[in-house]
């Protein structure tokens, strides 16, 4: 059975919709393992060898939160820029990382409805395009990124009751897909 680490970072799931409906979702799966970043680290200060370790145990690592200023949150990003280190999570010799083969997911919410996501929409892209950062990344560590990226769109403006219970529910299932 595949382990699966879904590493939340949202600033305050508790007050979260969208975010803490599709941790809901998955909560209960016996192989998957959530990790609420802003819960952990509240002061910011990561502890780099509790993070590889908790990634290196896993096979498939879900990275979930919601896009902001079209990137990941300050903590995300900081987590990236700490755990995600020269010679552990990526090599400049071709030689594998420890990452090397793992599955990634990506799995973002938005604000505001998915037609602004479109070349003739109010950004002008798409967010695979607005987010080809995190698909560098992991790339560059050597994750078999797996298609496609999760998208829930409009959680501020217009996603209706029913259509955040399908997305949670497709989540589950796509998560829950990984246990075979």
């Amino acid at each position: 059975m595949s382990k699966v680490l879904l590493v939340v970072g949202h600033p305050d799931l508790s007050r979260s919709k969208a975010n803490a409906a599709l941790v809901d979702a998955v909560r209960d799966l016996a192989h998957v393992t959530v990790h609420d970043l802003y819960t952990t680290y509240p002061d910011f200060r990561i502890d780099v060898a509790a993070e590889q370790a908790l990634l290196a145990d896993h096979d498939v690592i879900v990275f979930q939160h919601p896009v902001f200023w079209y990137n990941t949150t300050p903590l995300f990003k900081q987590w990236q820029d700490k755990v995600l280190t020269l010679g552990w999570a990526f090599t400049m010799d071709g030689s594998p990382s420890q990452l090397a083969g793992k599955k990634a997911v990506v799995a973002v919410t938005t604000g505001v409805p998915g037609e602004h996501y479109t070349p003739e929409g109010a950004n002008k892209a798409t967010i695979e395009t607005l987010l080809s950062n995190w698909h560098a990344t992991l790339r560059l560590c050597q994750f078999d990124v797996q298609q496609p990226m999760v998208k829930v769109y409009g959680t501020a403006f217009g996603l209706s009751d029913e259509d955040l219970a399908t997305a949670a529910k497709q989540y589950s299932e796509l998560l829950a897909s990984y246990a075979a």
